[in-house]
C-alpha cells in the first residue's frame, strides 16, 4: 500500500488496546488539525478477540472516549463496565496478624475545603488518637462507594458526574468496541505479521513489510507492538530505564470468577496487600477479576496460585488461571524520529494505581498538539520525550510511596522496600520536605501529571504517615475547623444522594 501524497498517513503497527484506543482518538481529533487529510492504517497479526483480565482506569478517561465521540452507556454496556469511586487498600499498613481488617480508601475528586482552605496542615498536627480517618473526613466517595450508589446523578450529563469517577472494563471488550465503531470508517484495519522496516538515509520509517510480501507505507509509525517494541528499539540502541530496583513486582496470576447476583457490584478496586505484593479485584458487571501480583524474587508461581486461591475461596483445582509477566520501566526515547511507542512498547509500571490506559492516553494527548509541528518541518521529539519521562518518573514515585510506608513485617519483599537504597531520590525529598507540613501543589513540577498533593494526602494519611515530631493540642481554632469541615461535608453528602441511584440502575 502506497501513501497519498496529498493526505498525512499514520501507520499504527499493533492491535490491543494501545493501537485501537491510539486510532479512535487520533482519527476523531486530528481531521480538525490538518488542511491536508489524515489517513490512518492500523496494522494488526489477528483479527482475534484478546482475552480481557478486567482492567481499573482513572478519571482522565471520561475525557478520552468523550473525544472519541463515543456514547457513555452504549460503552459501559459494550465493554462490561462499571463506576470506579477510587480504592480500597487493605492490610497494606500492618502485618494482617495485627491489624486483620485495616484498610483505607484512595478516592477520586478534591477533598473538601473550608473557605477555599485546605485543613489539612491543621488535622496533620493533631494526635493520632485525635484523627478521624483522612479520606472519611475530607471526601464523601468512601462513603457514597460502599453505600452501592453511582458516582453521578440520573440526569447528569454523559462523562460528567456529582464525584469524580473512572470506570471498570474489560480491556478485551473494549478493543471490539472501538474496532466495531472506527474500522472501516476513519481506520483502516490490516491484518498481516510485521517481519521488517525500510528506512530512508536520514533514519525515517518510510514502510513497514508483511510476511505475505505487502509493503505499507507511511509518513508516521505508532509503534503498538508490546514489550517487543519492534519499531522504537529496532536497532537495539533504544536505552531501557529499568524500575525493577524500586518497583519489585513482576509477574501476575489472574483469574475470573461470575457475578452471581448484580447487587453485589462495587464500584470501587480492592487492593490486599500479600506477603510479595498485592491482590487486585475488579467487578465488572458479569463476572469479578482477580489478579495477584508478585515479585519473583520473593515468591514462585505455586505459592502465588495458592495466595489467590485463598483470597477467592474456591479450590484452586476450580480456579483458570493465566499468567502474565512484567518488564516494569520504559524507553528513554518515546518518539524517535518518525515513529512513536504507546502502550507496553513505551514502557510499563506496575498496576497498583491503574495507571496503563492513563500513559496511552497521555501519549495521545500529546501526539495531538505535538503531530502538526512534526508535519510542519518541526521536531518536538526532545519535548514529547521529556513530557513523557515526567510521567513516567511521577507514577513511580506515587507508587513506590505505598510501599515504603508500609510497617508490614511479615517477609523480605516488605522490609526491602523501606531500604534507602530502593526509594528514589525525589520521593525521599519529598517525605524529608513533609516532616513538618502536608503535600503541596508547588511540590510537583507539571500541571499535567498522574498524581499530586492530593492523591499523596490521601495515600500519605491513609498509611498513618505522622512526619511530625510533636503532636498538636487540639485546641478551639482546630475545633471549629473541624466542625466546618463537617458542616461542608454534610451539604456535599446530601447533594450527591439527593437523585443518585445505585451503581445497578446505570448498567
Amino acid at each position: 500500500m502506497k501513501k497519498d501524497n496529498n493526505s498525512h498517513h499514520i501507520v499504527i503497527v499493533g492491535g490491543g488496546t494501545a493501537g485501537w484506543l491510539s486510532a479512535a482518538f487520533l482519527s476523531s481529533q486530528l481531521k480538525n488539525r490538518f488542511q491536508k487529510n489524515v489517513n490512518i492504517t492500523l496494522v494488526e497479526a489477528s483479527d482475534i478477540a484478546t482475552i480481557g483480565v478486567g482492567e481499573a482506569t482513572i478519571p482522565s478517561l471520561r475525557q478520552t472516549l468523550n473525544a472519541c465521540g463515543l456514547d457513555e452507556r452504549e460503552f459501559l454496556k459494550a465493554c462490561d463496565a462499571t463506576f470506579k469511586h477510587g480504592i480500597e487498600f487493605i492490610q497494606w499498613r500492618e502485618t494482617p496478624a495485627i491489624a486483620l481488617a485495616e484498610s483505607y480508601f484512595h478516592p477520586f475528586g478534591d477533598l473538601v475545603s473550608v473557605e477555599g482552605h485546605n485543613p489539612a496542615h491543621q488535622w496533620s498536627k493533631l494526635g493520632k488518637d485525635q484523627r478521624e480517618d483522612f479520606a472519611d473526613l475530607f471526601s464523601v466517595q468512601p462513603e457514597i462507594a460502599k453505600l452501592g450508589r453511582a458516582p453521578k446523578h440520573t440526569n447528569d450529563r454523559p462523562y460528567d458526574g456529582a464525584l469524580a469517577y473512572a470506570y471498570h472494563l474489560d480491556a478485551g471488550k473494549l478493543v471490539e468496541f472501538l474496532k466495531a465503531k472506527f474500522r472501516d470508517v476513519s481506520v483502516a484495519q490490516i491484518i498481516g505479521k510485521v517481519v521488517g522496516a525500510l528506512t530512508s538515509e536520514n533514519g525515517n520509517f518510510t514502510s513497514i513489510q508483511l510476511d505475505d510480501e505487502r509493503s505499507i507505507e507511511g509518513d508516521f509509525f505508532i509503534d503498538c507492538t508490546g514489550f517487543a517494541a519492534r519499531l522504537i528499539n529496532a536497532d537495539q540502541e533504544n536505552e531501557f530505564i529499568d524500575k525493577s530496583s524500586t518497583l519489585f513486582v513482576n509477574r501476575a496470576v489472574t483469574t475470573r470468577i461470575p457475578v452471581e447476583d448484580r447487587r453485589d457490584i462495587i464500584g470501587y478496586t480492592k487492593c490486599t496487600a500479600q506477603t510479595a505484593g498485592w491482590i487486585w479485584d475488579i467487578a465488572l458487571q458479569t463476572r469479578r477479576g482477580i489478579g495477584h501480583v508478585f515479585s519473583t524474587r520473593h515468591m514462585n508461581d505455586d505459592d502465588a496460585v495458592q495466595c489467590l486461591a485463598n483470597y477467592s475461596g474456591k479450590p484452586i483445582e476450580d480456579l483458570d488461571v493465566r499468567f502474565l509477566d512484567m518488564k516494569t520501566g520504559y524507553h528513554a526515547h518515546q518518539w524517535r524520529k518518525n515513529c512513536v511507542a504507546v502502550g507496553l512498547s513505551s514502557g510499563f509500571l506496575e498496576p497498583l494505581e491503574s495507571t496503563g490506559i492513563y500513559l496511552i492516553e497521555m501519549a495521545n494527548w500529546a501526539l495531538l498538539d505535538m503531530l502538526p509541528r512534526f508535519f510542519s518541518g518541526a521536531q518536538p521529539q526532545e519535548r514529547y520525550n521529556e513530557a513523557m519521562r515526567l510521567h513516567y518518573e511521577n507514577i513511580v514515585d506515587f507508587l513506590k510511596l505505598h510501599y515504603c510506608l508500609s510497617k508490614r513485617d511479615d517477609g523480605d519483599f516488605w522490609t526491602e522496600n523501606r531500604e534507602p537504597q530502593t526509594i528514589p531520590e525525589t520521593l525521599k525529598q519529598k517525605l524529608h520536605q513533609w516532616q513538618n507540613s502536608v503535600p503541596s501543589v508547588y511540590d510537583f513540577d507539571r500541571r499535567i501529571q498522574c498524581f499530586s498533593e492530593t492523591n499523596y494526602q490521601y495515600v500519605l494519611y491513609g498509611m498513618g504517615w505522622a512526619g511530625h515530631d510533636r503532636a498538636q493540642p487540639l485546641n478551639n481554632d482546630i475545633q471549629q475547623m473541624l466542625d466546618a469541615l463537617a458542616v461542608r461535608r454534610e451539604r456535599l453528602r446530601q447533594f450527591v444522594l439527593r437523585d443518585t441511584q445505585a451503581n445497578i440502575d446505570f448498567y
